[in-house]
């Protein structure tokens, strides 16, 4: 697997308000300036989480932007949400910690149904455990233009809500979250969890199956304490507030609005373009998920995807592969295209690379659907503030977040034609 590139340097750089463009003609530099304005609006919305009061009012927001883009059909749709990645977390740590301490029969079937749940849920499947959380329903926005029998179809999709801020995701815990596993595709925060539920299980099968000597009750012991910790954490990160997501994904949004103003400009007459902002992004893409159930023609490649997600720093790659605990792999077909039109040099250093997080794509991806998934990296692997409460708009480069909108039309463009010559917006 490939290290994220260092980001090109495109010219001098110039300062509006708190972001860093490049150097660029009017008409870039204009829509730099207007990308920054959409991502410091959604991130004057500090509580972005899915199912939230700010949340809705982003959408609100967005769907404003759409129609000023000339967008008339736009809509917003309530979809079902999902508890806060910490509360799961919590919930079946806690049920394994107690199986841990129950010993036996039961603290196996305690153990065991907390692994069953737990991959159960982190694999987009109806929970267990958690279902009796109380979760309040999250918004899609979403946008149409173009034929109305369309042969072919181009979607664009970035997460309307943002990440939860918490110190758990810096210094170690964050660098291990870059690590390779032994198949050498990079290992998801939901990993290390699934290994102790995994290993809970099985310490609380050998105390059933009679196993009660010194090591089995000593491994038990710290097992079911790593559990506990494990769940304290979880239901701290819980509370924790959310970020800014400047750029998770506030970026992603700006960097959709501007494709979408390039691509509805010029869409064969046989396309219809679609766009969502979608709700529970941070909640297991549950917004494109429902997006995806209630179009079901949208299968095929005669539908191509493009997600843009965390675009505001950093290298700009395209997803080989994402996914934290189910791994992902992006049909090759829009991946191809964007290698021939990287090699070109026109929108600067652009690359493949294996993910260890989810992207607004990958619900896309495990369908088999085409789809580019685009995000900017660091030289650990991560977007810039992955997670982090100092991603606010002023470290944000809005060069990357027009340049990734204008590689994703390029790539969609190419699709269109049905070759990958380069297409250069500017």
């Amino acid at each position: 697997m490939s290290e994220p590139s260092g980001r090109s340097e495109a010219g001098s750089r110039q300062t509006t308000g708190d972001a860093t463009v490049g150097s660029a003609d009017g008409k870039n530099l204009e829509r730099q300036i207007r990308a920054f304005h959409w991502i410091r609006l959604l991130a004057e919305l500090t509580g972005r989480h899915a199912g939230t009061d700010q949340e809705g009012e982003a959408a609100r927001r967005v769907e404003t932007w759409l129609r000023d883009l000339g967008l008339e059909e736009v809509s917003i749709a309530s979809v079902p949400s999902r508890p806060r990645t910490g509360n799961v977390l919590a919930v079946h740590a806690g049920v394994a910690a107690l199986g841990c301490a129950l010993g036996g029969v039961a603290g196996f079937a305690l153990a065991a149904l907390a692994v069953l749940s737990f991959r159960r849920e982190t694999s987009g499947r109806a929970p267990w455990l958690t279902r009796w959380l109380p979760v309040r329903d999250s918004v899609n926005v979403v946008g149409r233009v173009g034929a109305r029998k369309p042969r072919r179809r181009v979607v664009l999709l970035a997460s309307l809500d943002a990440g939860q801020a918490s110190p758990l995701f810096a210094g170690r815990l964050r660098s291990w979250l870059t690590g390779e596993g032994e198949d050498g595709t990079p290992r998801g925060g939901l990993a290390l969890p699934m290994r102790v539920l995994v290993g809970a299980a099985v310490v609380t099968a050998a105390a059933a199956l009679g196993a009660d000597g010194a090591l089995a009750l000593a491994t038990r012991v710290v097992l079911g304490v790593a559990l506990a910790a494990v769940a304290i954490l979880g239901a701290h990160w819980a509370r924790d507030a959310s970020a800014s997501g400047a750029n998770d994904d506030a970026s992603g949004v700006a960097a959709m609005l501007t494709a979408v103003e390039q691509l509805a400009a010029q869409l064969p007459p046989d396309v219809e373009l679609w766009c969502a902002a979608a709700g529970a992004g941070q909640a297991g893409g549950q917004g494109v998920r429902a997006l995806l159930g209630a179009h079901p023609e949208w299968k095929g490649d005669h539908t191509a995807f493009v997600s843009f997600d965390a675009v505001g720093g950093g290298a700009l790659h395209w997803a080989r592969s994402d996914g934290d605990r189910v791994r992902a792999a992006h049909p090759p077909m829009l991946g191809e295209l964007a290698r021939r039109i990287a090699a070109s040099g026109a929108y600067g250093d652009v690359a493949p690379f294996d993910l260890a997080f989810e992207t607004s794509g990958h619900p896309v991806a495990r369908r088999g659907a085409p789809v580019l998934a685009l995000v900017g990296l660091q030289p650990d692997r991560l977007p810039l503030h992955w997670r982090s409460a100092g991603d606010v708009p002023r470290d944000l480069d809005t060069e990357t977040v027009i340049r990734a909108a204008d590689f994703g039309c390029c790539v969609l463009s190419a699709y269109l034609r049905g070759d990958a010559e380069p297409l250069a917006y500017v």
